[in-house]
């Protein structure tokens, strides 16, 4: 890693939500071999929702299937209705179910990036530093809140300088019951793309 790609997590606070303890100290084991020293773990979104509105956290890893309130919601309303303290804080959604429609579903609900299970640290630590470098605004609108997904005349974001991958073929709905998407996938869907309004 070049010297202008390090960043220093020692005094972030991190929080992961995911009702699998395996799952979970997969998780917290990355991100604590990147200096990560404040960590919480919380196996529900409600638990998740009551320690965040007293103790905010710089960066959220959600497991998106969780039980009575998914992933999905806890960031669906961290957008909505989170208080400001915590509102525009970088999620990232972990999911071993990667169909179309679940990652449309992390996208449209307001999260950063889906990362698919079983994780990697190094993709980890990648969507970490995107999502650190990231200068997108934040969205409010009736339909959505979260990061920006459009750019224009300004060029693509700084984390994707070269914009999408000249092979990728037109997005197409599939119904539930299709394959998983591999990672590369993944985040062609999750990241912003060009408006055509």
């Amino acid at each position: 890693m070049q010297p202008s790609q390090q960043i220093n997590l020692e005094k972030a606070r991190a929080l992961i939500v995911d009702d699998n303890a395996q799952s979970a100290d997969i998780l917290a084991g990355v991100l604590t071999s990147f200096g990560l020293r404040d960590l919480s773990r919380r196996t529900s979104a409600k638990e998740a929702q009551e320690e965040l509105e007293y103790k905010p956290a710089d960066l959220i890893l959600t497991n998106a299937h969780l039980p009575e309130m998914d992933g999905y919601d806890l960031v669906r309303w961290l957008r909505r209705e989170g208080g400001e303290a915590i509102r525009m804080t970088p999620v990232i959604v972990v999911t071993a179910h990667t169909r179309r429609t679940h990652v449309e579903k992390a996208r449209d609900c307001g999260a950063n990036f889906i990362i698919t299970k079983p994780i990697s640290p190094a993709v980890v630590l990648e969507r970490i530093l995107w999502v650190a470098r990231s200068d997108r605004l934040f969205i409010t609108c009736e339909a959505y809140a979260g990061p920006d997904r459009r750019w224009r005349n300004a060029g693509p974001p700084v984390e994707f300088p070269d914009g999408r991958r000249r092979d990728d073929g037109p997005a197409e709905l599939s119904d539930d019951g299709g394959r998983n998407m591999s990672q590369d996938e993944l985040d062609m869907l999750i990241k912003p793309q060009r408006s055509l309004v």
